[in-house]
């Protein structure tokens, strides 16, 4: 055996070869600890650390060969149109309250060209950014959706309909409509859309989402007198189109690919709900045209470097064309079971006027895992289930379902485009001759992306198994049984920022052998400190695609290094009793949140508690400087925000007993500003919430003689405004604060607790918020204000706290908080103690500590170097309060998609 200090050998090998090394190790007579733990590096690192080899993957040894009994199947799966009627013949069931779950919210894929105003010309836009509702169903695989371009705007944060326009679209387009075309069936309608939800309204407060039929020989009138109905009442349904969506329908219309009348006749089937002819002169119709390739006995995968001759072939394009698309940002590169060279891929294509919109190559083995929670498409594993037992139950399960699944289920490759259904890309599409001659044989372009993995008994971990499966379970093995160690370690070593990189990256292994492996910026993040760096940006493999400032700053970027996702150099025993990551990078407190919930000291506090002194053993310091009311603002004929100006809204006259009778003290008059504009209300609203803020900021406890944590006096307080939170000199506004900068959620969390939407359970005695007049006002608002008023009224109000540079903490039982928290930075560096907790907008950069005199120091004395530190150059600098366990976290620049720094500069979530 060489010395560990040795470079290990690398020796190429197929997928056979290195899961026969791993059995041979597992299922040795005499299998000592160090065996067992050798077991483990070698299938999570692909390192044999005994004899000092790495093992380089390479899975296209197993490649296509012919001749081969390939069975060859075409077939529809989904159906997608765009239109100004309704092609409709089949019985439409309509939604009279529509359930949110059904607006169209994630991408297509591809963009359709909508009309945005008059006098312009139509804008091509994704539609899923466009305002939309779900009208109805056609049986259980079709939906009907209006879309309504004419309402987009960049002020729209959500596609989901207000209650307005919901409202109008009811009573002043469908039941007009309904009247006219099916008067027989609209007395079972209510007669207004409030008298719809509350029949929907279930007894918890949640709704009923039931459909009434509406005959199919006039759902084609139906969209016509809908649509013009609509028009008539409201310029934004202008434009307006008609989406039908059929889905997960390939396995009912199959038929040999060579056989052009079964192919037309297979597509008529599948559209039978729908005027066929029609469908085929519209510009917007697209087909998902599937081609499934299968053998028994064989899993059959794509190959990572041949998605481009895929692309090529199927869609027709120039070679450099395709090329373009596969490195664009919006192709999507699908890694099968961790192994670089083996992977699906889905790549729009951006071509106005184009037949084929969309090419996806992915295979079905996920079939077995397929499950859509959460936004994931496949069963996964969450970092607290993988740290509440021993050996997580859900890694048992898996390990069965694969183990079972290896004799008796293969794996199929598919390839499906999105098509219009022309007559002639209709033709093309179903041509398929058998033999290798045949100028579009699916066999002639895929027998070269295609690998074949087969059965091998005696590399099977129990009988008969394909590889890839075998290989499946070698890798879950190996995850479980770090697992494991990790979960019986003594609690102060597995609570650790290596440990804890490590249990992350185990759950992303796990999650990403059946589904693609998350890339989203927390991923990326853990993959920055679980895979091995590279400087060399053009390497196969490479993880994250390198952009200017990681060129300029010589940035290290994950890659896979050996044909798999191998992880870096780990730490097991009998050198550290946790199983844990070398000590180099880790991951950073917004990334512990997604992995498991919470960041690093919460979840070390929460499962380590000896790691900390407890909480009763230190005095809890809490700061109610103004037991009353805050005072009024002191601007009382404020002008009226712009933010406001389009709000209007005549509020009912409140309840009046001026009566004689009564004593003076206790007659309701009206208040003298009852013809007040509604935008001025809201405005002294909003200045009220600004003045109620820093009103209720309080002082040192103990310390009398110390200054308040907040400069500003009472008057000034009660004359601020929104502007006084723009400030990013913290010095102009306190004499000691905590900072951090906040993630987009928490930053929206904020606003949500400043201003709960309604219908939030009221806190349990909360302090501060119960004293300030605005909230009550929120508070008579929400009680006495129609709820879309309230919507509209959050709508501008999150638009105005977006603009904000800080704000303080709010927590759910207080506003302000002042104890030490080693989660925020201290200004100034020389103060130790107590100071408010504030948080900045997560789009703005930190903020200035520039005091308008020189104060003496209050307690702390320190060097003059340490005062250098408030003047922050180096662009990677991260506080050492952001540092997780002492080590810094990964720069976010390295592993922020583009297109969520841009958002992050917008400030939005």
């Amino acid at each position: 055996m060489q010395p560990a200090n040795h470079p290990p050998r690398i020796i190429g090998c197929s997928l056979s070869t290195f899961n026969s090394a791993y059995i041979d190790i597992v299922t040795r007579p005499i299998n000592d600890d160090a065996d067992y733990y050798r077991a483990c590096i070698l299938g999570l690192s692909g390192k044999d650390i005994k004899e000092n080899i790495q093992y380089s993957i390479e899975p296209t040894r197993n490649r296509f060969r012919a001749p081969r009994e390939v069975t060859v199947v075409r077939d529809y799966d989904s159906f997608l149109s765009f239109t100004e009627s309704l092609p409709v013949k089949a019985d439409l069931f309509l939604y009279p309250i529509n359930n949110p779950i059904d607006t169209l919210r994630s991408s297509l894929h591809f963009k359709v060209p909508m009309s945005f105003s008059d006098g312009q010309p139509e804008s091509r836009v994704s539609p899923h950014r466009v305002p939309n509702m779900c009208l109805g169903a056609i049986g259980i695989r079709t939906k009907v959706r209006l879309f309504f371009p004419r309402l987009s705007n960049p002020d729209r944060t959500d596609v989901e309909l207000t209650f307005e326009e919901k409202k109008g679209l009811y009573e002043k387009g469908l039941l007009p409509v309904l009247r006219d075309l099916s008067p027989d069936t609209v007395t079972n309608w209510p007669i207004n859309y409030e008298g719809a939800q509350t029949r929907a309204r279930k007894a918890r407060g949640l709704y009923q989402y039931g459909t009434r039929p509406f005959q199919g020989a006039r759902v084609k009138r139906f969209g016509w007198a809908l649509a013009d109905k609509l028009k008539e009442e409201f310029p934004w349904a202008e434009g307006m189109l008609f989406m039908c969506q059929m889905q997960g329908v390939k396995e009912a219309h199959q038929h040999l690919p060579d056989d052009l009348d079964r192919a037309e006749d297979a597509l008529k089937n599948a559209l039978s709900d729908f005027y066929y002819e029609d469908l085929m002169e519209e510009p917007h119709c697209y087909v998902d045209v599937g081609f499934e390739l299968a053998e028994p006995g064989y899993a059959y995968q794509w190959r990572t470097d041949a998605h481009c001759q895929l692309l090529q072939e199927f869609t027709d394009l120039p070679l450099p064309r395709a090329q373009t698309l596969m490195k664009s940002r919006d192709a999507a590169i699908d890694y099968s079971s961790g192994l670089i060279q083996l992977s699906g891929c889905r790549i729009p294509i951006p071509t106005p006027d184009a037949t084929i919109v969309y090419f996806q190559a992915y295979t079905t083995d996920k079939a077995l895992i397929q499950q859509k929670d959460g936004g994931r498409h496949g069963l996964s594993i969450t970092g607290k289930a993988a740290l509440e037992a021993e050996e997580p139950p859900y890694l048992k399960r898996l390990y069965d379902l694969y183990f079972d699944a290896k004799d008796n289920h293969d794996c199929a490759a598919r390839v499906e485009v999105n098509v219009t259904p022309s007559d002639d890309m209709l033709r093309d599409c179903a041509v398929c001759d058998q033999s290798p001659q045949g100028s579009r044989s699916p066999l002639v372009p895929l027998r070269g992306p295609l690998v074949s993995l087969s059965s091998s008994p005696s590399l099977a971990l129990s009988d008969i198994s394909p590889v890839t499966r075998q290989w499946r379970l070698v890798r879950l093995t190996s995850i479980s049984r770090t697992l494991k160690l990790q979960n019986q370690g003594p609690p102060d070593l597995r609570f650790t920022s290596t440990a804890l990189t490590l249990t992350a990256g185990l759950v992303w292994l796990a999650n990403g052998l059946h589904s693609r492996p998350d890339d989203g910026s927390a991923a990326r993040d853990l993959m920055c400190a679980i895979l091995p760096l590279t400087h060399d940006y053009d390497v196969d493999g490479i993880q994250i695609v390198p952009r200017q400032h990681h060129v300029d700053n010589n940035d290290g970027l994950p890659f896979c290094a050996h044909g798999a996702f191998f992880l870096r150099d780990m730490v097991f025993p009998p050198i550290a009793d946790v199983p844990r990551m070398t000590r180099t990078h880790v991951i950073s407190h917004t990334s512990y949140k997604f992995f498991f919930g919470c960041d690093f000291n919460v979840l070390r506090n929460k499962f380590n508690p000896t790691a900390y002194i407890p909480r009763s053993s230190i005095p809890r310091t809490r700061i109610r400087t103004q037991k009353g009311m805050s005072k009024r603002h002191r601007a009382d004929n404020p002008e009226p925000s712009p933010a406001f100006a389009t709000l209007e809204y005549e509020a009912p006259p409140p309840p009046q007993d001026t009566g004689e009778d009564l004593p003076f003290d206790e007659r309701l008059d009206l208040p003298p500003g009852l013809e007040e504009p509604f935008a001025i209300t809201i405005t002294k609203h909003w200045n009220q919430f600004c003045s109620d803020v820093l009103q209720k900021c309080g002082n040192m406890k103990g310390n009398p003689t110390s200054p308040s944590h907040c400069r500003l006096t009472m008057h000034e307080r009660l004359l601020v405004t929104e502007d006084i939170y723009r400030e990013t000199n913290l010095a102009a506004i306190f004499t000691r604060v905590q900072w951090k900068r906040a993630h987009p959620v928490e930053w929206r969390e904020a606003f949500d607790k400043f201003f709960p939407p309604p219908g939030t359970p009221p806190r349990l005695q909360p302090q501060n918020y119960p004293n300030m007049t605005y909230w009550m006002q929120w508070a008579d608002m929400k009680r006495d204000t129609p709820a879309h008023i309230i919507d509209e009224i959050r709508t501008k109000y999150w638009a105005l706290f977006k603009q904000l540079y800080w704000i303080p903490k709010p927590y759910a039982d207080r506003l302000w908080k002042y104890t030490e928290d080693s989660g925020f930075v201290t200004l100034p560096s020389t103060w130790k103690l107590a100071a408010p907790h504030v948080i900045i907008n997560p789009g703005k950069p930190a903020p200035t500590w520039e005091p308008a005199v020189e104060e003496p120091q209050e307690f702390a004395v320190v060097s003059e170097d340490e005062e250098e530190e408030v003047q922050i150059l180096d662009p990677d600098y991260v506080p050492a309060a952001e540092w997780i366990d002492n080590v810094p976290p990964i720069p976010m620049r390295i592993y922020m998609r583009q297109e969520e720094e841009e958002s992050s500069d917008m400030g939005d979530e």
